[in-house]
């Protein structure tokens, strides 16, 4: 069943704006921009989706199909995830060619495009599902308000983030490019991760408690 409600997601809710979100790793290549903001764009696809979602009642159009309302948050935190993940694994490619062009970094603004950058950016994105999915689930409806909270918490993080990478000692380890470097932030990736995975099953877990009391 799961399959079939990420299919329909994928049909009837997916916004085209997500689908160039999605590609703005290509962002990474701009010299001296903050990178966390390409990421940040991602969020914006997913408020795209449900907004869409919003304006072609898919919560009415959901509930008369035989799935529980619990399956239908499942499926669309599924979705959710989808959208996150395909947006950072088409980044990198994008950042391999911007640690080539710039071999010795130097991102003034903060970090470079590495291999904790990723392991960062999957904690943003688990922040703002831990936050987003379950405040929109208390009503099933209201999308802006739900995003606007969820954007204080991102936002402090993005800013927190950026400030490490001038933190003297850890800023040298979170920033290098090197080979050396990168392999030395696998733990920071591994923990990105597995708190992405955390943080996202504990907003589906959440989300699908508050909608089940929502009387549609």
């Amino acid at each position: 069943m799961t399959a079939q409600i990420l299919y329909k997601e994928l049909r009837l809710v997916l916004h085209p704006a997500a689908l160039l979100f999605v590609l703005f790793g290509a962002m990474l290549l701009i010299p001296s921009y903050p990178y966390y903001v390409a990421i940040f764009y991602g969020t914006l696809g997913v408020f795209f989706c449900f907004m869409n979602a919003r304006e072609n009642r898919d919560v009415y159009y959901s509930a008369v199909l035989p799935a529980s309302k619990r399956a239908m948050v499942r499926g669309r935190a599924l979705f959710v995830a989808v959208l996150e993940l395909a947006q950072l694994a088409l980044a990198v490619p994008f950042a391999i060619v911007s640690v080539r062009i710039n071999p010795n970094g130097g991102n003034p603004v903060g970090i470079d495009p590495n291999v904790a950058f990723f392991g960062l950016s999957l904690l943003l994105f688990g922040i703002f599902n831990v936050v987003f999915l379950p405040r929109f689930y208390r009503t099933g409806v209201n999308v802006g308000r739900s995003y606007l909270v969820s954007m204080i918490p991102v936002t402090l993080y993005i800013v927190a983030a950026e400030v490490l990478v001038h933190v003297p000692g850890l800023g040298a380890y979170l920033d290098g490019t090197g080979a050396a470097a990168q392999l030395a932030q696998l733990p920071v990736l591994a923990g990105g991760a597995v708190l992405y995975a955390l943080l996202t099953w504990a907003a589906f877990r959440t989300a699908a408690a508050r909608f089940e009391k929502v009387d549609l």
